[in-house]
Order: structure tokens, then sequence, then C-alpha cells
């Protein structure tokens, strides 16, 4: 009886189960499992990263293979990860949370894979190469002290990045380095050969119709961060890529040196801090450089209108996951003199007289991705008439988005400048459209990174005909 009786005593103590709460911990995970379910569920995933400006990971192909090794899993959760609704929302989180933390670890952004070696290169007459060490120095007749210091030159000063530890934030696909982010470096002889090739078969196909160049843009990193410090993060030096590529390049091509006259002005806003591309400035010494070995009188900056376009965040801010150390960047345009006007047609017909829609030359776009300034973006086709010029010259660049602020230089050379997306355009191979539109130059611009992709190098063979 008397156990009966605290039997019912201990039952009547027991919470009831019906009125148990969850606690925040089940409540998170509750939720969070709620909208992993719903982030599964949703049939319209993004493919494409504006911000980023790249394509997103895919839902990989199932095969015995990958889930034998476990591939298919890691896959499945990169395609995941980087579709993930609301994913510049929850990476802002993480952000804000580490700030309160006052975390300053080493985060690494992506994944970092060993370029090719590059081999040794040696100058040969005709050969257009950039030195990335200094020639050996002559033997001199003896002077005098007072006439050795008066030949000394001083030494050169370097403007770009002066590194301390504490600076370093991050690793991996993109270098985080105080204010500024990076693009890491890389080098494939496959396709630095594949993309000489397409440029000599292209010098080939129109010799003694028009001249062609080569534009092999480099990243910041190149020119910003020392050699050594490149090298130690594994990074490949473009400057020994470029002389590579150049010096494999034929005796009719010119190749333009992307690297000597930049690298004299990096202590100048010649690359933007949150993003891959150069700025217009940086796009300019090239210019330059490719106008005097065009034999031309380069038209320097004083003679453009400038523009200043701002905040700017570019591809490189959201790689390195939105981080609040990097400093927005702000757009330099310069709107080139003379009655010149911009055409864009992204459905070009090619029918010549007929180049398009007209739009201002330089557009302040809503938003902070101000580098579509530049042609209003990425195009099929875009023509720059300069009237002042009567004579019916004319170029055509062959670009990927490094191009967008170099073309408007040209217009002080020709009449027409016909800018070709090589991403885009499919109307005519390259040799029509010489043929068709009377062209006196052809100058190739991409990046290094574009040139030795496999994507760039079909598309660059595809349009070489």
């Amino acid at each position: 009886m008397d156990q009966d009786q605290n039997n019912r005593s201990a039952e009547t103590a027991r919470p009831s189960r019906k009125g148990r709460r969850l606690g925040p911990s089940a409540l998170f995970f509750l939720v969070l499992a709620a909208v992993t379910a719903l982030a599964w569920c949703l049939p319209l995933r993004p493919t494409v990263s504006v911000k980023e400006k790249r394509e997103l990971e895919k839902l990989p192909d199932f095969s015995l293979s990958s889930l034998a090794d476990g591939s298919c899993f890691q896959q499945i959760g990169l395609w995941f990860s980087d579709t993930f609704p609301g994913r510049d929302l929850w990476i802002r989180v993480d952000q804000s949370i580490k700030r309160l933390h006052g975390s300053d670890d080493v985060v690494i952004y992506g994944r970092v894979e060993a370029g090719d070696e590059i081999p040794p290169t040696v100058p040969s007459p005709g050969t257009q190469t950039v030195s990335a060490t200094p020639e050996p120095t002559p033997v001199q007749p003896e002077t005098t002290p007072e006439q050795t210091e008066a030949q000394e030159d001083p030494e050169p000063v370097w403007g770009g990045k002066i590194l301390e530890d504490e600076d370093l934030v991050s690793a991996g696909t993109v270098i985080q380095i105080g204010d500024s982010a990076f693009d890491y470096t890389g080098f494939s002889r496959y396709y630095c050969d594949s993309y000489a090739a397409n440029i000599n078969r292209a010098a080939a196909l129109l010799q003694g119709k028009c001249r062609v160049s080569s534009v092999f843009v480099l990243h910041a990193a190149t020119l910003l961060l020392p050699r050594e410090f490149r090298e130690e993060m594994g990074c490949s030096p473009e400057e020994d890529v470029l002389n590579y590529v150049n010096q494999q390049l034929e005796d009719a091509v010119i190749g333009v040196d992307t690297y000597t006259p930049l690298l004299e002005h990096n202590g100048e806003y010649i690359y933007f801090r949150t993003d891959h591309h150069w700025t217009a400035l940086g796009a300019w010494y090239a210019y330059a450089d490719w106008a005097e070995k065009a034999g031309l009188e380069p038209v320097g900056l004083e003679e453009y209108r400038e523009v200043v376009l701002e905040p700017f965040l570019g591809s490189l801010y959201y790689k390195a996951n939105q981080s609040d150390r990097l400093r927005a960047d702000s757009v330099h345009a310069f709107v080139p003199p003379g009655d010149v006007h911009l055409y864009i047609n992204d459905n070009p017909g090619d029918t010549p007289g007929r180049p398009g829609t007209e739009y201002e030359l330089i557009t302040d776009v809503k938003g902070t991705d101000k580098y579509i300034t530049f042609l209003l973006g990425d195009h099929a086709m875009c023509t720059l008439v300069n009237n002042d010029i009567t004579d019916g010259s004319a170029c055509v660049i062959v670009k990927n988005s490094n191009g967008n602020p170099f073309c408007y230089y040209f217009t002080q050379h020709y009449q027409y400048v016909y800018v070709l997306d090589y991403r885009k355009y499919f109307s005519r191979s390259l040799t029509d459209f010489v043929d068709c539109y009377d062209v006196d130059d052809v100058i190739f611009c991409l990046s290094a990174g574009q040139a030795q992709s496999r994507g760039g190098s079909e598309l660059l063979t595809h349009i070489i005909r």
C-alpha cells in the first residue's frame, strides 16, 4: 500500500511530457534541418554568380566509380554549398560572427594546384621578350669615383605592396593582404603553347591583309607583390610565363610587354583591390607599349576626360567571402577626345554600316559593379566610331573582359574599332571578319588565366579560321 502511494506520488511529481518545450539548441538545429530540407527541395538553384563573375558548381553526374572512391559525395557537397539559397546573406552573417569573436585566423579561400614548371627561355633574334632577371653588367673601363657617382642610376622605387606578416589574412585561390585581394597565378605549358600557336596561325592566315598583336594581360599579384613572396605562396612567376609565350610568337606578331611598363608604375592605381581586372590606367600603359611597337604615337591621358565612379566591389571581394577588411575600389574611366560613338550589338548580323544600338561611351551603372561602365559589360560585338577620322581605317580587338577599358584608346588611331568578345561572338570567322570589314590590325587582348584555360583555348581555336 505504501509502495503504491510512493509510485503515485512520484508520477504526480514528474513533469508532464506534453508541457515540455524545446530548448534553444534543439530549436536551432530543428530550424537548420528545415532550411536544409527546403534547400534540397527547391527546383531552381542558381547556376551563375553575377557578383563573383563565375559559373557555380554543377550537380555531378552519377557513376559507380565516383561512388566507389567517394568523389561523388565531395562534388555533391561542393554543389550544395555553392548554390545554397541566400548564400551571400549567410556569408555576411559569418563575417559578422567572426568580427564579434575577434577572429584573426588564416582562412583558406578555395584550393591551390601546382602549375607546370616554366622552361628556361633564351632570347632569340626578332623575339620580343621580357627579362625577369637583370642582365649581367658588362665590364666598363675604369673611372674615377666622381665619374662613377655621376653615372650611377638611382635605385628603382618599389611601388607595390610592402608586406608585413600580420597583413596576410588568407591564402588559397585568393590571397588577401591587408585591404587588397589577389588571384593566384599559374602556368600551363600545354595551354600556353596552344595560345601561342593560335596567335601564330592567325598571323599566317592574315598575312598580307593586316598585322596581328598579342596582349597577354597579367594578374595584379605579378605586378604588386614581390617575386620572392609569390614563389613562397606557390604562385607561378607570370613575368616568366610572358617571356615563354612571347618567345614563341613569330616575328610578324607584335608581342606587347604587359610587365615592364606596368612594373615601373606599380605604385599607381593600375589594378583594383577587390577585382581581378586591371584598371583603365593599367590598360593605358600596355596600350602605350603597343602603340610604340606599332609605329604610332600614343595619345596621353591628359587628352581624355576622366570620370570617377564609386564604390566598386569586384569579383575577389566575393571570392574572399566579402571580407570587411577589403577596401572598396573606385573606377577611373577616360572618355576619349573627338566625335566618338559607341554601338552595341548582341546579335550581330555582320552587315557593315549597321553597328547596333548607340549607347553612352561611359555609363554610371547602379550598384557596386562599376566595371560595367566600360562597354556596358561583355557583349558579342561593340563598335567604336570616331567621326573625326575619315580614312576608313579599322582594327578589331578580340578580347575577354580585360579588353573593355583597353579598347577605348584605339579610337585615336582608327575610324572604326571593332570589339569582339570571343566568348559570345560566333557570327563569322576571323578571316571573314577581316575581309568583310577591311581591318588593318587585329589585337588579341586576353587575361593570362583565360588564355591558359581549356575553354579559352577552344574558343580561340574556333574563331581563328
